[in-house]
C-alpha cells in the first residue's frame, strides 16, 4: 500500500512538473512573438498577403499551388477582427507552436513512453519552439505539429480496435497536407509502412490492419480532395502542389547551387491586385527538366540526392536550437544507427518496441527532399526530427537507467544551460523596413518599387518589405544590378543601403534623384525616385 502511494504521489508531482512545462513554454513563445513583431521573411509577405485575399473573398488570387493554404487560413479571423497582418502572422505562427508543443506530447504518449519521459520532452520543447516560431513565419512548425498528431493516432496501442483512431489519423494527415504539400505523399507512404508494422506485429489482427489503413488513406483523400480539384481546376491539369516541381526546376543541370527565383531575379510587374509575383510563382518562368531526359540529368539527379543526403545526415546528427548544436542529441546518427539493433528474434522485438517505429516518418521525411534541394539553412523543413530523435533516445536509454529522476535530472541541467547561451544576433531587417515605410508614407512617396535592397546574406528583401509595408507593387529585381532596367522597371522609386556601390551608381546617375531629405532624420537606407524617361 506504501508502494502503491508513492508511486501515485510520484506521477502527481510529475504531472504538477509538466503542467509548469505547458506555462513556461507558452510564456516563452508569447514573450518571443512580442519581442519579434517586426520580424519578416520573404516567404511572409506571400501567406500574409493570401490571407488578406481569403478574408476579402478575393477567391482568384488566394487560391495558388505553391503555398498551402492552412497557415494563411489561421490568419483570416484576426484579419476580419481588425488585426493587422502582421499582427495576425505572428498569431498564426503562435498557433503553429501550440500545434507543435502538443502533438510532439502526444506522440511521446502514444508510443508508450513514461510519463517522465514527456516531462522531459516538454522541457526541451518549451526551450525550443519559442526561438523557431519567432525565426520564420513559415508552416514548418505548424506541418510538423500536424504530422506528429497523426503519427500518434497511427502507433497508438488501440490503433487496430478503435475506427477513430484510423479517422483521426487521415484527417490530420489531410489537415498537414493543406500546411504544406509535402505532408501528402509522405502521409501515405508513413500510414502505409505504419500500417504493416502492425500487420507483422499483430498476426491475428492482420485484415484489420488493411481495413484501418483504408479509412485513414479514404480521410486523407477527402480533406484533400477539394484543394486538389481547386487546383487542378486552376491550372487545367491534375495537380496537387508546383511546389515540388519548381523546388525540382532550381537544382537542374549545370546549377551547383539553387539558381534563384524569377521573382527576385527579373524586372516583372505583378498581377494586378498583387504586391509580388512571389504570391503564386507557379506560372513564371522556371527551366523544368527530367532527370530521364539524357544521360546527364540522370547522373546530375543522382549527384543530387548524394549531396541532399549528406545534408539531411548533418541535420540528424547534430539537430540545433537557436543555432547550438543540442548536447546529447548531437549523436542522432547513432541514436538512428542503434534503433534497429535488438536481441533476437529481431523482427518480432523491433515490432514490440512502437517507439522504433519513429524511425519510418524520419527517413520518409528526409527521403522527400532528396531529388529537389536541401540547403544547411532550411533546418526548418526538419522540425520534426527533434520529437522523433528525442523518442528513439529515450526508448533506447530507458533499460539502462537505474533511476528516472537521474535521466531527468541530467536532461534538464543539459537544456537549461542551452537556455542560457546566447542566441545569435540578426539584423533587425523587418524594422528597418517598416519605419521606411512609415515615412515614406507621411511624406506622400508612395509607389512602386524595385530592387530588393538586400540586407544580408540571409536574403532580406528590404525592397520588398517596404513595398509589402506600403501596399504597393514591388516589380522584382536582376543580378547584376542594371539602372537601365530598374529606370524601365515602371517603377516610382528604389532603395538602397547608405555608402554602398549601389548608392554610388544611383547618386552618380541623372535618372534617379535621391530624396532621402524629404523623409526628415538620416537613415541607414536611402530613397531614390526613378525619374520619367526624357522622350
Amino acid at each position: 500500500m506504501s508502494s502503491q502511494k508513492t508511486e501515485q504521489l510520484d506521477e502527481s508531482k510529475l504531472r504538477f512538473w509538466l503542467r509548469v512545462a505547458w506555462v513556461v513554454a507558452y510564456a516563452l513563445m508569447l514573450v518571443s512573438m512580442l519581442n519579434n513583431l517586426a520580424r519578416l521573411n520573404t516567404d511572409a509577405i506571400a501567406y500574409m498577403r493570401v490571407a488578406e485575399y481569403w478574408s476579402n473573398g478575393n477567391f482568384g488570387l488566394a487560391v495558388n499551388g505553391y503555398w498551402g493554404p492552412l497557415l494563411s487560413w489561421l490568419m483570416v479571423p484576426f484579419l476580419w477582427l481588425g488585426v493587422e497582418p502582421l499582427l495576425a502572422g505572428k498569431l498564426a505562427m503562435l498557433i503553429s507552436g501550440a500545434v507543435f508543443f502538443h502533438g510532439s506530447l502526444f506522440l511521446v504518449r502514444s508510443v508508450g513512453l513514461r510519463l517522465i519521459d514527456e516531462l522531459i520532452v516538454a522541457w526541451v520543447l518549451a526551450l525550443t519552439v519559442p526561438g523557431w516560431m519567432s525565426n520564420h513565419v513559415t508552416p514548418d512548425l505548424l506541418v510538423a505539429g500536424l504530422m506528429a498528431f497523426a503519427l500518434g493516432q497511427a502507433v497508438s496501442p488501440d490503433w487496430l480496435a478503435n475506427r477513430r483512431r484510423a479517422v483521426g489519423a487521415g484527417a490530420t494527415w489531410g489537415l498537414a497536407y493543406l500546411a504544406k504539400a509535402v505532408a501528402l505523399p509522405v502521409g501515405v507512404v508513413v500510414s502505409v509502412l505504419l500500417a504493416l508494422c502492425w500487420r507483422l506485429g499483430q498476426a491475428e489482427n492482420r485484415r484489420e490492419s488493411w481495413r484501418q489503413l483504408g479509412v485513414t488513406l479514404g480521410l486523407l483523400a477527402l480533406v484533400a480532395a477539394p484543394w486538389i480539384t481547386g487546383l487542378s481546376l486552376k491550372y487545367d491539369k491534375p495537380t496537387f502542389s508546383t511546389s515540388g516541381p519548381i523546388a525540382h526546376a532550381v537544382v537542374g543541370p549545370g546549377n551547383d547551387r539553387p539558381a534563384p527565383h524569377p521573382f527576385g531575379s527579373t524586372i516583372y510587374k505583378p498581377e494586378p491586385g498583387r504586391v509580388t509575383a512571389w504570391e503564386d510563382p507557379s506560372r513564371m518562368d522556371y527551366d523544368y527538366w527530367s532527370p530521364f531526359a539524357s544521360r546527364e540529368n540522370f547522373s546530375h539527379q543522382l549527384s543530387l540526392i548524394g549531396r541532399n543526403a549528406k545534408t539531411v545526415s548533418q541535420f540528424l546528427a547534430s539537430f540545433s536550437g537557436h543555432g547550438v548544436i543540442l548536447g546529447w542529441f548531437g549523436v542522432g546518427t547513432l541514436i538512428f544507427g542503434c534503433t534497429f539493433f535488438v536481441k533476437r528474434p529481431w523482427a518480432k522485438n523491433w515490432l514490440a518496441n512502437r517507439w522504433r517505429w519513429m524511425v519510418i516518418p524520419l527517413i520518409c521525411l528526409g527521403g522527400v527532399y532528396l531529388p529537389v534541394y536541401v540547403m544547411p539553412v532550411d533546418q526548418r523543413y526538419f522540425y520534426l526530427f527533434l520529437p522523433l530523435i528525442m523518442i528513439l533516445a529515450i526508448g533506447l536509454a530507458t533499460p539502462f537507467l537505474v533511476k528516472w529522476i537521474r535521466f531527468a535530472w541530467v536532461g534538464m541541467v543539459l537544456f537549461l544551460l542551452l537556455l542560457l547561451w546566447p542566441a545569435p544576433q540578426r539584423p533587425p531587417s523587418g524594422l528597418f523596413a517598416q519605419n521606411l515605410a512609415k515615412r515614406m508614407e507621411k511624406a506622400g512617396m508612395v509607389g512602386p518599387i524595385v530592387g530588393s535592397t538586400f540586407s544580408s546574406s540571409e536574403g532580406h528583401r528590404l525592397g520588398l518589405y517596404v513595398a509589402w509595408h506600403l501596399g504597393q507593387p514591388w516589380h522584382g529585381d536582376v543580378r547584376p544590378i542594371s539602372l537601365e532596367a530598374y529606370q524601365a522597371s515602371g517603377a516610382r522609386f528604389t532603395i538602397a543601403i547608405g555608402d554602398s556601390p549601389l548608392a554610388k551608381e544611383l547618386n552618380a546617375d541623372p535618372a534617379f534623384k535621391n530624396v532621402s531629405a524629404k523623409l526628415g532624420e538620416k537613415g541607414w537606407l536611402q530613397v531614390y525616385e526613378i525619374l520619367p524617361t526624357q522622350p
